[in-house]
């Protein structure tokens, strides 16, 4: 529970830090909203489902103080770049087939899509876009560049886990016959201390033989 929060927390603080970053520097909002997406997949590495969802929302929640009255302005965030982290961290974790993945990430992209173009009025890049290309042609080449984003995203999120795992390691214990081994401890310190017990009842065993050979004899 205590790493599920705090996993939590962190990825919930860098996920607001770089969609505010999004919003006031928009050269570079996609780039912030990857960044964004990632920061959500970090308590997926652990398998804390519930902690990136959380995450999620209180991002979500605070995109909208960030943007004010320009919604526009992290919808793509919200819409797409945050669920679609989550999606896919969760399908990398259950080892999904390619063949699964794809259809329902195509149909989510083309949904977010749909939902950005005609509800929101934005596609998270340069408006003008929209008034020069009609929208199957941003379906099409926004369903290509999103599949490729996701493939790196997913790649990135691969090296992640090992970073995650080695930070936070969950104790746990192994029973080899009747010793037990706790992950994390010194491997020298069970066999140090077997030897000072075997040591001391070696000193015990030649302290009673030297009083035997000490003790006269008695007769029977």
């Amino acid at each position: 529970m205590i790493y599920s929060l705090a996993l939590a927390g962190i990825s919930a603080a860098l996920a607001i830090i770089f969609v505010t970053l999004g919003v006031y520097v928009r050269v570079t909002t996609v780039a912030f909203f990857i960044a964004a997406g990632l920061s959500l997949m970090i308590p997926l590495a652990k398998r804390y489902w519930f902690a990136s969802v959380m995450a999620f929302a209180v991002s979500g929640t605070a995109s909208f103080f960030i943007a004010g009255s320009d919604i526009a302005a992290v919808a793509g965030y919200i819409v797409y770049f945050g669920p679609m982290a989550i999606i896919a961290g969760v399908m990398y974790n259950l080892h999904v087939k390619w063949y699964i993945q794809l259809p329902v990430k195509l149909a989510y992209i083309n949904g977010a899509l749909a939902l950005l173009y005609f509800a929101v009025g934005t596609i998270v890049v340069d408006p003008s876009v929209m008034e020069i290309l009609p929208y199957w042609a941003i379906a099409l080449i926004g369903s290509v560049l999103l599949l490729a984003i996701d493939i790196v995203l997913v790649f990135i999120y691969s090296k992640l886990i090992f970073v995650v795992k080695r930070v936070l390691r969950d104790r746990s214990v192994k029973q080899e016959g009747k010793a037990e081994t706790y992950e994390g401890e010194e491997p020298f310190e069970e066999e140090m201390f077997e030897q000072e017990i075997y040591s001391n009842d070696s000193f015990d065993e030649s302290e009673k033989k030297d009083d035997d050979k000490e003790a006269p004899p008695t007769e029977e």
